[in-house]
């Protein structure tokens, strides 16, 4: 391993001590760091700016921050073909492979015997009708309103054939590694990251349908916004938007397709110690290990 990048949460300053650390850490070992110029210029020497984003030839990219700096790292990392680290600085750190006290030990066993790589489906398309977009997301591409108070109308078609029509806040629809992000507060089922697959899920659909649909990686997904006079005659923003792994969003216009599908290559995960999928669901959520106990009822009179 010859050359390193980083990618910064841009405002928390524990990121970039932690970033000093890692730069110094991995020098020390002759490794050179890189970043883009805006993070070299907060972690001063021995990083070296890579302009504004970075060059070719990494042999691995970190990520230092929460789940939300790890999602723009993966663009990137993705689009070099970068084996991805994700340090956990944030809260919930589903996506990130280490937390801060693990880095140490991770440098020295990266450094010695190199790293195992776990991929992860992605999600790629496009909008069609109106102004084109093509998307692009690790976790989930959300379809949702715009106006406050007003459900969007809208239908869905897998495979090309069209399975439903509702009226709700939105749609959202994931990988199997953003299962447990937003998709997940909305009830949508988890789903291993080994899978490859889509999951389908309404956003407070008013409808008595509004249960996960699980599709193939090899079908399509295609999300049509439907004309609404009640949306339409109000002043902007549109009825409706679109956003991917929480990117700012561009407006639909009725008529407007979001066609999605599973990516033609995959993001690299770099795993040091890989955690069993299923065992990080309970930890990370806290779920109990054993049934709950049921209440005991009073018998016979006072305590």
């Amino acid at each position: 391993m010859k050359r390193v990048g980083m990618v910064l949460h841009p405002l928390r300053g524990q990121a970039e001590d932690v970033g000093r650390w890692l730069a110094r850490a991995l020098s020390s070992h002759g490794i050179e760091v890189q970043t883009p110029s805006r993070d070299a210029e907060r972690l001063g020497t021995p990083v070296v700016g890579g302009g504004a984003e970075f060059p070719e030839g990494l042999d691995l990219l970190f990520s230092l921050g929460g789940d939300g700096t790890l999602l723009r790292a993966a663009e990137i990392a993705h689009g070099a073909d970068v084996p991805l680290l994700g340090v956990n600085l944030g809260r919930l750190g589903f996506l990130a492979e280490l937390e801060r006290e693990e880095i140490a030990e991770a440098i020295e066993r990266i450094v010695a015997d190199g790293f195992d790589i776990e991929e992860r489906m992605v999600i790629e398309g496009e909008v069609v009708g109106g102004a084109p977009r093509r998307i692009w997301a690790l976790n989930d591409v959300i379809v949702a309103k715009a106006v406050v108070g007003r459900a969007i109308k809208f239908t869905v078609a897998i495979g090309g054939d069209r399975v439903l029509g509702l009226s709700a806040d939105g749609l959202i629809v994931a990988t199997p590694t953003g299962s447990t992000a937003y998709s997940f507060s909305a009830r949508g089922t988890l789903v291993s990251p080994r899978l490859r697959c889509l999951i389908v899920t309404p956003v407070s659909a008013h409808d008595l349908f509004d249960r996960t649909l699980v599709a193939s990686g090899d079908e399509s997904v295609e999300v049509t916004l439907m004309s609404d006079p009640d949306i339409e005659s109000l002043p902007e923003p549109g009825g409706a938007s679109v956003s991917a792994d929480g990117r700012p969003g561009t407006d639909l216009s009725p008529g407007a397709a979001v066609r999605l599908g599973a990516g033609a290559r995959p993001l690299r995960l770099a795993k040091v110690s890989p955690a069993p999928f299923w065992r990080l669901v309970r930890e990370k959520l806290r779920l109990p290990e054993e049934p709950r106990p049921a209440p005991r009822a009073d018998v016979g009179g006072e305590p």
